[in-house]
């Protein structure tokens, strides 16, 4: 039997499984058009890297962004291509694209904290979505902001200054280097 509680990323499997499977029910319809299975294999493509790929939280932060813009496509779609005929097969895989489109939300939330776990120390800005689409407060990518240092306040601005030493001949000796 499988030990459950030893598993590695247990969400990110658990979002895999959960849209595998109301993906797969929801495409089962004639009137789920092509689009429909093309952007939702490329969220199950992008999560299957997340897991392959466990070091890194690009992965993630591409199926962020698959799954947010998926909402508004689900919408798109179920809109225009919702089916005229009821049966029982077609309410089956509307009721499940329709749960798919519910649960986005929910594994979007999940799939940007899991990103945020991932980019550990290296990113210290993590928390927002605006952080996963690369803003951060630097001044350059990989260079952190540094502290103001207020040029007009003579307090804030200490200058060491240069300690001349004189050897044993009387010669004046510039300040050691202590880098």
């Amino acid at each position: 039997m499988v030990d459950l509680g030893n598993m590695q990323n247990k969400h990110l499997k658990g979002v895999f499984l959960v849209h595998f499977v109301l993906i797969t029910w929801g495409i089962q319809g004639y009137w789920s058009p092509d689009s429909f299975l093309f952007y939702n294999a490329l969220f199950i493509l992008s999560i299957l890297w997340s897991i392959h790929n466990k070091e890194s939280d690009e992965p993630l932060q591409i199926s962020v962004i698959i799954n947010v813009i998926s909402i508004l496509f689900d919408v798109i779609v179920l809109a225009t291509y919702f089916p005229r005929s009821f049966s029982s097969s077609e309410r089956f895989s509307v009721a499940m694209t329709i749960l798919n489109l519910v649960i986005r939300p929910v594994t979007s939330v999940v799939l940007w904290r899991l990103a945020s776990e991932r980019g550990g120390p290296e990113y210290p800005g993590r928390g927002t979505f605006g952080d996963i689409f690369g803003r951060n407060d630097s001044v350059a990518p990989g260079r952190p902001q540094g502290a103001y240092d207020d040029i007009d306040n003579p307090r804030s601005h200490q200058s060491v200054p240069g300690v001349v030493t004189v050897d044993g001949a009387g010669n004046k000796q510039p300040p050691p280097y202590h880098g």
